[in-house]
C-alpha cells in the first residue's frame, strides 16, 4: 500500500519505546469493486498500515522487518476514517524488537498484531 499523499502523522509519546501515528484511510479503486454496497478496507491493507507504521517508528536503527507473528481483526474500517496506529516496541533479543500494534478507529479497535524486526546480524 502505498502511504504517499495520506494524511499520517506522528507523534512521540513520553517513552521512546511508545509511538502513535495516525492515517486517514483509503480504499484502492481496484478493491472497491468487489464491494460496491458495503466497501470496507481488506485485513490485508490494515495490515499493511500497522507494518509501515511500525517501520516509520522503529526504536533502534537498522532493524528490518522479519515476521509477523500474529494477527488479530475485531473491526471493519471503512474508507475515509481515521485509523490510530499505537505502537509499543519491547526488546527480545540481542537485535531484535517485537512491536505490539494496535489499530483503532473510532468505534474501537480494529485490529492488533505482533511484529517482530530484527537487526543486520540475525537475518
Amino acid at each position: 500500500m502505498n502511504l504517499i499523499g495520506q494524511n499520517a502523522e506522528r507523534r512521540e509519546q513520553a517513552s521512546a519505546t511508545t509511538a502513535e501515528i495516525t492515517h486517514t484511510a483509503s480504499l484502492e479503486t481496484l478493491l472497491a469493486a468487489p464491494c460496491p454496497d458495503f466497501p470496507v478496507l481488506p485485513g490485508v491493507c490494515v495490515l499493511e498500515y500497522l507494518r509501515a507504521s511500525a517501520e516509520a517508528s522503529v526504536p533502534a536503527p537498522g532493524l528490518r522487518w522479519h515476521a509477523v507473528d500474529r494477527v488479530r481483526f475485531v473491526g471493519p474500517v471503512f474508507p475515509g476514517e481515521e485509523l490510530t496506529v499505537r505502537l509499543t516496541w519491547q526488546r527480545s533479543g540481542e537485535d531484535e524488537w517485537t512491536g505490539l500494534a494496535t489499530a483503532s478507529t473510532v468505534r474501537g479497535t480494529a485490529a492488533s498484531a505482533r511484529l517482530r524486526y530484527v537487526g543486520e546480524a540475525d537475518r
